[in-house]
């Protein structure tokens, strides 16, 4: 029976210490990948010498995990060195973020691609022992040479125009409408808050 008096609670809310709050939120790991151009506008990309756990060798861009405390723009920097022992010609380009879904036995991943602008051609590329390959192919020279689950993510990636705003994709694929402008000018309205 209503009464229009608010119901009471059973308990107090209490406020919980730091590490017991943040032992139940959720976990996720975060890495980042680059697009690396030529002159001729291929793409390189690298093969795995030893698969992830739960995925066959494949060709992938440039990236990896970020190490504890690492921030995603050193993450893409380190893992480019590291694997191809390049460094690239300009400031990197953030051209998405992708949330993908726990799969597999992994945890949800938060993808940041970058665009690392274009290396001379020639340049040579230092493999680590992480790989055994690199090429350098158009889009649609790797479109076949792709895992089934690359290909939303790659194809929105290679999309994005040099002076798009930054995508926000699921399981690589785009959102309608989540795109923003890298840069505002005078007339255009502030950003939307969601604060």
């Amino acid at each position: 029976m209503a009464t229009g008096t608010p119901p009471t609670r059973d308990r107090q809310h209490r406020v919980l210490p730091v590490a017991e709050f943040t032992a139940g939120l959720p976990k996720h790991v975060v890495s980042a990948s680059l697009l690396l151009a030529d002159p001729r506008g291929r793409l390189l990309m690298l093969h795995q010498a030893h698969p992830y756990p739960g995925h066959p060798p494949w060709w992938q861009p440039p990236g990896g995990l970020a190490d504890p405390g690492e921030r995603p723009y050193g993450t893409a920097l380190r893992e480019l060195a590291e694997e191809t022992g390049l460094v690239p010609a300009r400031a990197l380009r953030l051209l998405a973020v992708d949330h993908r879904s726990a799969a597999g036995g992994w945890p949800p991943v938060i993808d940041f691609c970058f665009d690392a602008g274009v290396l001379p051609a020639g340049t040579a590329v230092a493999l680590s022992a992480e790989h055994d390959q690199a090429a350098w192919r158009t889009p649609a020279g790797w479109w076949p040479r792709l895992q089934p689950e690359q290909r939303a993510w790659f194809a929105a990636v290679c999309r994005s125009p040099a002076t798009a705003g930054v995508l926000y994709l699921h399981d690589g694929l785009e959102h309608a409408g989540t795109a923003r402008p890298a840069t505002r000018s005078a007339g255009d309205p502030a950003p939307e808050r969601h604060d």
